[in-house]
């Protein structure tokens, strides 16, 4: 990804995670129209650079700064994501408003209460497979 402006970068990784302005607006929380301008005029706060962040899947740097070497000797690396084992199928968008607000309280717990989380649903996953 070669954008050179703050906005230019949130509109390229926001295509490349596969959102539309307006799943992305929904999932951040934000209108539609308010997220545009964010992507428009780069003018996102700290709090929103961090949760684009992790939508995208990308680091705060990244989207700050781009893969420059030089910024990433100075940053610490992202923390790896929590990771669910994967369903079958991939397609799993769009979200239901149930899916989105789990999503939402999810994001507002502890780490460690993320993790209890995610190793339930691996278990549930993997005890409804062997039925």
């Amino acid at each position: 990804m070669e954008e050179n402006t703050i906005n230019q970068r949130i509109a390229g990784y926001r295509k490349l995670a596969g959102f539309t302005q307006a799943q992305a607006a929904e999932l951040l929380n934000l209108k539609r129209n308010t997220y545009a301008r964010m992507e428009k005029y780069g003018n996102p706060t700290p709090d929103m650079l961090k949760q684009m962040a992790e939508l995208f899947r990308v680091s705060v740097a990244t989207l700050i700064y781009g893969k420059d070497e030089n910024v990433s000797a100075f940053v610490q690396p992202p923390i790896p994501p929590l990771v669910l084992e994967q369903p079958s199928f991939n397609d799993i968008l769009p979200l239901s408003i149930m899916e989105t607000n789990a999503i939402r309280i999810f994001r507002n717990l502890s780490k460690t209460d993320q993790q209890i989380i995610v190793d339930s649903f691996n278990e549930v996953y993997r005890n409804s497979k062997k039925k």
